[in-house]
């Protein structure tokens, strides 16, 4: 069967396929034999014609030239596109494309099907040396913003209800949030998905809480940053710290969480079975006395995945990694590596709080390579 492939978005599918970002969602299309298409309006045509990877850019004028007297609507454009090689027998688009419009080309007799593949782009998956050096870029950019967040709390100062204070005002998550996005944005990132996540005590026990309020002294601060570089990847990072002096229990915590990534880096390499990587760090806690549960309701302990892929979506496509899934590794993924415990009220007997830590590695053939350099030891902040 002669396949073809069709995209309609501004995402990371087209990014991948294209090289280079657009503005709005536009037509790219893949002909049996190989030939590649983007169809777009003169406002994207000449920055296209300039920074795309394709072996032809097309414009609307084209395709009312083909289609004379024939309203330039999507169905013609597909049409257009369909003209460019032979006769496709189906064409696989992914399953993030638009249902409205899969309903209205089949419709239109057009040979529309979901892809057998999962990513669209299976090659996404393993990520090439360029893709691994904007990896490691996204994540140097990563880590200067939590420079900024590690220098705050340096200079933030205990107050006597043990709150924190800096520039004579109470250091709240939110301050924190923002001058880790000034950082990013001068570093020219693009988007936050929301973060970063800087939490601490009850918030801390909740893994996506993003974090507000005043922040405090002698209890766990979970940071998670997930800024997206303008070359278009994502870095991820999460850091816990304390600002005054741990507890015994607390230098547990961290001491055991930090074990429990350091076994599963150990563990990565090509041909590892990411599930049994997820395994062995959820019998490690449980055989450090760190128990995973749920008291009504709510879920304690270690209750998410130990790693997911990281490209051009911030949990990107493709196998789930490390995790309860399935997942035999292969050289050229990426993936978060971020073990974490989180014990609300009533559920440790001398805890309470959240601690998480996390890198983003590439996968080898004989180990991995981290494209993180945070320390991992500075974590108490007097």
């Amino acid at each position: 069967m002669t396949t073809a492939k069709l995209i309609f978005e501004n995402g990371a599918n087209w990014r991948y396929a294209t090289g280079t970002a657009i503005a709005d969602p536009a037509l790219w299309y893949m002909a049996p034999g190989g030939q590649t298409h983007i169809l777009v309006s003169d406002l994207e045509l000449a920055l296209m014609r300039q920074n795309a990877k394709a072996d032809h850019v097309h414009s609307f004028a084209e395709a009312r030239e083909k289609f004379p007297g024939q309203p330039l609507d999507m169905v013609t454009m597909v049409r257009f596109l369909v003209t460019q090689g032979s006769a496709p027998e189906r064409i696989e688009v992914p399953a993030s494309f638009p249902t409205g419009l899969f309903i209205q080309l089949q419709n239109a007799g057009l040979p529309l099907g979901g892809a057998d593949s999962n990513p669209f782009f299976p090659t996404r998956g393993i990520k090439t040396a360029e893709e691994i050096a904007k990896l490691k870029a996204a994540q140097k950019l990563n880590e200067k913003c939590f420079k900024r967040a590690i220098a705050i709390l340096k200079q933030s100062t205990i107050e006597a209800d043990s709150t924190l204070a800096w520039r004579n005002k109470p250091l709240t998550s939110e301050i924190l949030q923002t001058e880790m996005r000034i950082v990013a944005l001068k570093g020219g990132a693009t988007e936050f998905s929301g973060g970063p996540i800087v939490t601490c005590g009850l918030q801390a026990t909740m893994p996506h809480e993003h974090g507000h309020g005043v922040l405090r002294a002698h209890e766990l601060i979970i940071i998670d940053n997930y800024p997206r570089h303008p070359n278009g990847y994502w870095g991820d990072l999460t850091r816990t710290y304390i600002k005054g002096q741990p507890s015994a229990v607390q230098r547990q915590v961290y001491q055991t969480v930090l074990a429990a990534q350091q076994l599963a880096l150990s563990m990565l390499k090509a041909k590892a079975e990411g599930m049994a990587v997820h395994t062995a760090v959820a019998n490690h806690f449980a055989q450090a006395g760190f128990a995973t549960g749920n008291k009504g309701g709510t879920p304690f302990g270690y209750f998410h995945g130990t790693g997911h892929s990281v490209g051009l979506e911030l949990h990107d496509a493709g196998p789930r990694m490390l995790s309860t899934a399935p997942c035999e590794l292969q050289a050229g993924y990426v993936t978060s590596v971020e073990p974490g415990l989180y014990y609300p009220p009533n559920t440790h007997p001398q805890f309470m709080g959240g601690c998480r830590i996390e890198d983003v590695v590439v996968i080898t053939k004989s180990g991995h390579k981290n494209l993180t350099s945070l320390s991992k030891t500075d974590w108490i902040i007097d």
